[in-house]
């Protein structure tokens, strides 16, 4: 079942319904056919709010790495990242506004959740300042494309799959991204495992114990 047949749907499986308002099931509201009020749903936004230092925005996500990148004491390189799974927009499924409207609707909580959040998120923006934001997206994203000159990163696959990146290089870190999201999770856990149980010192930049 498509977006659009998904929101033109009478009724919906206990399967279908668990797919909706995911982030506010995750946070508390423990079933999505819960009628939670806007109130309710506001004052559990200002709650996560103190929990949480950050929560990033996905279609703002160079800037969220910013943010991440100073509220850590990182460096730009610490928060370098390649696209993957990457699809074609015109093979992309387009829906219409009444269907957008509609799977808002069905997914209410979320949007009280994001719109909330989408405003911390611009505060903290702007208190970071508007200017010294852009230059340092720009330096994430030279940064970016240094690593996939470097490792000689190509993506491969037709227009109608998702691609996936294929690299020259033989680095650790230019392997790792030719890996699909399975196995480099595989990795972290095999790697974890071994660094909590022993007194070894891991080195990202190699991924390797030294």
């Amino acid at each position: 079942m498509n977006l659009s047949a998904f929101a033109k749907a009478s009724q919906y499986t206990s399967a279908q319904k668990n797919k909706l308002n995911i982030i506010a099931a995750y946070f508390g509201v423990s079933d999505p056919n819960d009628r939670a009020t806007e109130s309710e749903m506001y004052n559990k936004a200002k709650w996560l709010n103190q929990i949480f230092d950050l929560v990033m925005i996905a279609e703002r996500f160079d800037e969220s790495l910013v943010l991440l990148k100073h509220l850590m004491c990182w460096d730009t390189e610490d928060v370098v990242y390649v696209k993957a799974k990457i699809r074609n927009p015109s093979y992309r499924p387009k829906v219409s506004e009444a269907v957008k409207d509609r799977l808002r609707e069905l997914n209410s909580q979320d949007v009280i959740l994001y719109k909330f959040f989408s405003e911390v998120f611009e505060e903290k923006v702007k208190a970071f300042g508007e200017e010294r934001m852009r230059m340092e997206v720009e330096d994430l994203r030279q940064t970016n494309a240094r690593l996939l000159k470097d490792c000689g990163a190509e993506l491969t696959g037709s227009d109608t799959t998702v691609k996936t990146w294929q690299v020259t290089s033989n680095s650790s870190i230019c392997k790792m991204i030719s890996l699909s999201g399975v196995a480099i999770t595989s990795q972290l856990v095999r790697r974890q495992k071994i660094w909590v149980s022993s007194n070894l010192t891991y080195d990202l930049s190699s991924w390797t114990f030294t």
